[in-house]
């Protein structure tokens, strides 16, 4: 039996839940052509509400007359699922973060982070400070965070903004499904390194 023959033998057996056989099928036809590169921001949304995604959250806090701050960036004003809407720097993880040359996946996640959100460096590797697991507005997702500072020359973008930290549950421009690692993150500067 050929891989063709066998494929189409088990998707008779089990179909997509709301696809028809054939819809099935050229759904497989289509993804299967994917050569590893980019993918599009309507394919990625609609796959992150199927298959739960791998998150790097990167939190940054300055104290400011008295009050612990986090940076707050927008999210593109076309954004599919929250237009315009306040959050802390973050991606999710790419295939092509498992194939770079240097073998470390999380590297590309903070390239990314840094290049395309922040427009700045980090001072130094952002340190672990947890994981959590959460079903959000765009689908399941498994969220590590680190906690970072940036160099002292990072100047805030146009849009981007500390906010005070006991505050953002009242912000309604601010993604609300992230408190969650924001307050693990500022346990973990509260309570420090691990020992």
């Amino acid at each position: 039996m050929t891989d063709q023959e066998r494929l189409r033998n088990q998707q008779e057996q089990f179909t997509t839940d709301g696809l028809t056989p054939e819809e099935d099928r050229e759904l497989v036809k289509l993804l299967s052509k994917w050569k590893g590169g980019k993918i599009s921001t309507p394919v990625f949304t609609e796959l992150a509400r199927i298959i739960p995604q791998s998150i790097v959250e990167v939190v940054l806090f300055r104290e400011n007359d008295g009050f612990l701050e986090t940076l707050l960036i927008p999210r593109p004003k076309n954004d599919i699922v929250w237009p315009g809407m306040m959050h802390t720097p973050g991606t999710a993880r790419r295939a092509s973060d498992y194939r770079r040359a240097d073998k470390e996946p999380l590297n590309g996640a903070f390239e990314r982070i840094q290049h395309g959100e922040l427009h700045g460096k980090f001072a130094d590797t952002p340190i672990f400070a947890g994981r959590l697991d959460r079903d959000g507005d765009r689908g399941p997702e498994n969220v590590e965070v680190y906690v970072a500072d940036m160099k002292e020359n990072f100047e805030l973008l146009e849009g981007q903004e500390w906010y005070r930290v006991d505050k953002l549950s009242e912000n309604s421009k601010f993604i609300q499904g992230q408190l969650g690692h924001v307050f693990l993150a500022v346990d973990f500067l509260k309570n420090g390194l691990p020992d």
